[in-house]
């Protein structure tokens, strides 16, 4: 696992990675906002999201290569809150897939750093 911290707050950090993201050849399937989910039962958290990237062009290869492995994407971005910080976790995609004997997507690897860099302290 990979984790990342930011230099930014919560907010600015998770436009910032979307972002990246969207300058990337990844595209954001899901945001799960934890911390609005909670406020919905009256719950107050710190900023608590999951960003959920992938794109058409990488489940193609992923497909070619072994379809079992559709299990795993969308890749997850784990974006949180706490006493030190603003951090993104994520595992990196080539063991992700590489359970798979997949590495014909461990380009996806440099790609998740140039998204961190954004926010990188």
């Amino acid at each position: 696992m990979e984790l990342v911290t930011s230099r930014f707050g919560f907010d600015e950090t998770m436009n910032l990675l979307e972002a990246a993201i969207k300058t990337s050849s990844l595209g954001v399937v899901s945001k799960i906002d934890a911390r609005a989910n909670l406020k919905k039962i009256g719950m107050d958290i710190r900023g608590n999201a999951i960003l959920e990237i992938f794109s058409p062009k990488y489940a193609k290869i992923l497909f070619d290569a072994n379809m079992k492995a559709g299990i795993e994407p969308p890749l997850r971005i784990y974006v949180f809150e706490d006493n030190d910080g603003v951090h993104a976790e994520y595992y990196k995609p080539s063991d992700v897939f590489s359970k798979w004997g997949i590495n014909t997507l461990n380009e996806l690897d440099s790609i998740f750093v140039k998204i961190m860099d954004a926010i990188r302290a």
